[in-house]
């Protein structure tokens, strides 16, 4: 965990692609990958529909079961750093299904485009984009203050009983939404992941975002389909 602050500087600084656009689409995929706990292909296929009440207190990414291993629809609470990087990602896309699109019209990112990108940053054989989800969960069980089934829940691991799986689908999510939230300031500190403001008290994020409504700032997601 003390290379933690490292790997966060070299994502931001992540320099490796042919163009601004593409570097931006690889390095923010990153960052979402390492904020969100999710698997490399449910960054690489996330969709706009999938994302619910971005604009409200309780954002969520649905994850729709054919892109999970279990292959079974995973809710992932989604925390401060997340939305800011999807309302820049909502300006770039500009009507494009996809959250990060790849080089040609309407085709995912490619599924090598974040493991090349780790190696470009000087960490073939030290770090994979998969290994993002180890790191985090050996934090927050470190936290000592995590509940192992949020943890699990978090990083989509199966139940072995189905049924109490799927009744599951949808709990803990005010607490993992606390876990998840504890992990990207965290992170924050290490390179400010994500920012475009400064971490402020549920009062004044309330106050500002009444102000972007007013100035016409806040970006409006497409609804699901």
């Amino acid at each position: 965990m003390h290379q933690l602050p490292e790997l966060v500087q070299a994502i931001q600084g992540y320099d490796g692609d042919e163009g601004p656009r593409r570097r931006e689409i690889t390095r923010e995929a990153m960052l979402f990958t390492l904020l969100t706990w999710c698997r490399t292909s449910e960054t690489r296929f996330a969709a706009w529909h999938e994302f619910e009440d971005i604009e409200g207190k309780n954002p969520l990414w649905r994850i729709p079961g054919e892109w999970m291993k279990m292959e079974r629809e995973h809710i992932v609470p989604l925390v401060h750093q997340v939305v800011l990087l999807l309302r820049r990602r909502l300006r770039d896309t500009n009507g494009e299904n996809l959250v990060f699109p790849g080089t040609k019209p309407g085709k995912a990112l490619s599924q090598n485009t974040m493991i090349y990108a780790c190696y470009r940053m000087g960490y073939r054989g030290r770090q994979t984009v998969h290994g993002f989800r180890g790191m985090a969960s050996t934090w927050a069980n470190e936290q000592e203050i995590y509940n192992s089934d949020w943890i699990e829940m978090a990083l989509a691991h199966s139940e072995e009983d189905d049924i109490r799986g799927a009744y599951n689908s949808a709990l803990y999510l005010t607490p993992r939404r606390r876990m998840l939230q504890h992990w990207a300031d965290t992170l924050s500190r290490c390179g400010e992941v994500a920012i475009d403001r400064p971490r402020a008290s549920p009062e004044t994020e309330q106050e500002a975002r009444v102000a972007d409504l007013a100035d016409g700032n806040v970006i409006r997601f497409p609804a699901r389909p």
